[in-house]
């Protein structure tokens, strides 16, 4: 994993912004432009975005398709991706709510980063997904809207998760992260959650059950997440971004 900074959205996916013209239609962009947007940390492929839309839209969608550019309803492979100057990912799921909460960066719709961050969490399989969580969280903390995150977080059944993995980052930090009032309703929104026997991430190398023991049983979480998976977007984000070894708002 390595961090590398490029110029702004609006350069960098002039591309999309232009297909996009032609269609007056909802949409919020997601996947790792949105995340890369969020954190600065992971580069994306430029010639690649994810969009989420309203189903019912989805065949005004498809016009995108078309010089160089491909347009895909399920994840395309290496190859496809190679094969073609720009691909899009259609994801057919956009909900009125999501779309209410987005954000607007130089023209371009982005899904908020409270709902990224979560999206990230329920699909977590492996070890990227958790780092990218934390790197949105550290990045974007002093901007967060705290409160949406945690209604977000308790309506999702995601309280668990999410708080293990904040206070796991803050532990390699050696700061707080989340306010402490935030880290309070969450476990009280974690207590009513039901206890998963699953590994939290689900990796094939199995990483050592106990690297927070103490944060893995506060929060009923079985995880299997070495330290140096969030370390890492520690380091590189204290090196390359502003300090982030500061208190967090209360």
């Amino acid at each position: 994993m390595s961090v590398a900074y490029t110029h702004a959205p609006g350069q960098r996916l002039a591309w999309l912004a232009a297909r996009l013209i032609g269609i007056d239609r909802s949409y919020l962009i997601i996947g790792s432009q949105a995340t890369y947007q969020y954190h600065r940390w992971l580069t994306p492929l430029e010639n690649l975005a994810s969009i989420q839309v309203y189903a019912t839209d989805a065949s005004a969608w498809r016009q995108l398709f078309g010089d160089g550019c491909a347009v895909f309803e399920t994840l395309p492979t290496t190859a496809q991706i190679c094969a073609t100057q720009k691909a899009i990912i259609l994801d057919p799921t956009l909900e009125p709510g999501r779309h209410r909460r987005r954000q607007m960066i130089d023209g371009l719709a982005f899904v908020a980063p409270e709902d990224l961050c979560l999206d990230l969490v329920e699909r977590a399989r492996g070890e990227t997904s958790p780092a990218e969580v934390a790197a949105i969280l550290i990045a974007r903390r002093e901007g967060l809207n705290w409160p949406m995150l945690l209604a977000q977080a308790g309506q999702r059944g995601l309280a668990r998760r999410l708080g293990v993995l904040i206070e796991a980052t803050a532990v390699e930090l050696g700061a707080d992260l989340a306010p402490a009032w935030f880290v309070g309703q969450l476990h009280r929104l974690a207590e009513g959650e039901p206890f998963s026997d699953q590994d939290y991430p689900d990796v094939r190398r199995r990483a050592i059950l106990e690297t927070y023991p103490v944060l893995a049983e506060r929060w009923g979480v079985r995880l299997r997440l070495p330290h140096h998976v969030i370390g890492k977007v520690v380091l590189d984000l204290s090196a390359h971004s502003r300090p982030v070894l500061q208190p967090a708002g209360t």
